[in-house]
């Protein structure tokens, strides 16, 4: 009984409102500005000069330290394998030895 009452007094309350296309479009576009409001909230406020604006004086990040090693040694591989080429294992041998002790 109670679930009638209360349905039969929403019914009156929500039926008489009228849905047209402009106010859900309206309601619509509403919704989407508040999502794009609250999601490019950090971000302005990090552009605009936030605590990690600037970056003047911090280390390389991890990403860049393990690039430059990874470049270090296909550079080490690379002289080995040219070395090996022209016929010279011993010269490969000794020029992949000091390349890997001066750094």
């Amino acid at each position: 009984m109670q679930f009638a009452e209360d349905r039969r007094r929403l019914m009156e309350r929500l039926g008489s409102e009228s849905v047209t296309a402009l106010g859900a479009v309206l309601k619509c576009a509403a919704g989407i500005i508040v999502l794009v409001v609250v999601a490019a909230g950090p971000w302005a406020f990090l552009s605009a000069g936030g605590p990690t604006a600037v970056r003047e004086g911090h280390p390389a990040s991890p990403a860049d330290a393990a690039l430059t090693e990874s470049k270090r040694i296909f550079d080490v591989r690379r002289m080995a394998y040219e070395a090996v080429r022209t016929d010279s294992a011993a010269e490969a041998s000794n020029a992949t030895q000091q390349r890997l002790a001066v750094e």
